[in-house]
């Protein structure tokens, strides 16, 4: 992939409350197409809930609708600038074992990756 940008594949950000349960949350991803939402808490980024998350809490058969977001979510949250190449996003998702990472730009998350779409 090396004539694409982190821009031209990057998803928007999908976030809801950390006092969401997570079948808001799946329900959220769902109706946006994404596999990931953020987690925002007074207008920051605390955490991140994908669907190995939620596969994990099936497995436990938790209900979806009986916990919250934030208790199940993963942080810390880990990105890479806008201005990066995808190679080094794509080297930095595998060396951490992250499906999803985060886009910032000035500090600020803008979006996010998935190494399923840098194949």
């Amino acid at each position: 992939m090396p004539d694409k940008s982190i821009p031209d594949i990057m998803h928007a950000v999908v976030s809801i409350h950390p006092e969401a349960s997570v079948e808001e949350a799946v329900q959220k991803m769902s109706s946006q197409g994404e596999d990931a939402i953020f987690i925002n808490k007074m207008e920051e980024y605390i955490g991140i809930f994908t669907k190995t998350d939620l596969i994990k809490l099936l497995e436990k058969n938790i209900n979806p609708a009986d916990i919250l977001v934030s208790a199940v979510m993963s942080k810390p949250i880990f990105s890479i600038d806008v201005s990066a190449s995808v190679r080094d996003a794509r080297e930095m998702m595998i060396e951490k074992r992250l499906r999803h990472y985060a886009v910032s730009k000035n500090g600020k998350i803008v979006g996010f990756l998935c190494l399923m779409d840098m194949d």
